[in-house]
């Protein structure tokens, strides 16, 4: 009996812990299975930007929201991105924007709580994407391509989602991988009037409830075996 109860205990610690730890991510990057964007993502409703027109130098492009996603290197400084159909990109999403480099950062709209994107390259390698609040305290990461589960690489341009899961906007992306190019964009922009997902504070309540009652189960074992 003492042992049942003492893993009932265990159980309930790390049931609460992971459930605090899940509430800090945030937003959280999800890989987009499929060739079309979705229509929500954490609970939020997506709108897809209209296809770009080919440039030789974009260093922004309109949300259909309202404002703009800026293209900036990694010193901040404005970005020139070409606009063109390449014929390495899956799925046929029409233009993205490509580069040479391999940084390129995100600077998303004010309030968006949202955002869906591909990343394709002309060869095989590996690549990371980075996420960071509107306080530009970072949010998430997720590697592509080598080791991973991700496939990454001529004909593979994995999609990918970021979202919001307590009210906090999306403030940029970064995505670092080598010879590549991102589009097929989608956004959610406005504020926060409720929240998607259960809020951090009641994660951590549900964690602290569950060790609450392990305990006095242990207790109870106590005195029945006494």
């Amino acid at each position: 009996m003492k042992v049942n109860i003492k893993s009932k205990l265990i159980a309930g610690i790390v049931a609460s812990t992971f459930i605090s730890l899940s509430a800090l991510a945030d937003p959280i990057i999800v890989e987009i299975e499929g060739g079309e964007a979705p229509d929500t993502l954490g609970g939020f409703t997506l709108t897809p930007f209209d296809e770009p027109t080919a440039t030789d130098c974009a260093t922004s492009t309109a949300s259909p929201l309202g404002g703009e996603v800026e293209f900036q290197n990694q010193s901040n400084d404005p970005m020139c991105m070409n606009v063109k159909d390449p014929n390495w990109w899956e799925w046929d999403h029409g233009n993205v924007f490509t580069t040479g480099e391999n940084w390129i950062e995100l600077v998303l709209p004010a309030n968006t709580n949202a955002f869906v994107f591909w990343v394709g390259g002309n060869m095989g390698g590996t690549g990371w994407i980075e996420a960071y609040d509107n306080n530009d305290g970072f949010s998430g990461r997720v590697n592509f391509g080598g080791n991973t589960d991700i496939d990454f690489g001529p004909g593979n341009s994995p999609g990918f989602g970021v979202y919001s899961s307590n009210c906090s906007a999306i403030s940029r992306i970064i995505i670092e991988p080598f010879d590549w190019g991102t589009g097929h964009f989608s956004t959610s922009q406005g504020e926060c009037a409720s929240v998607p997902e259960p809020a951090p504070i009641t994660l951590l309540g549900l964690g602290l409830l569950g060790l609450a009652v392990s305990r006095r189960l242990q207790r109870k074992a106590v005195k029945v075996s006494s």
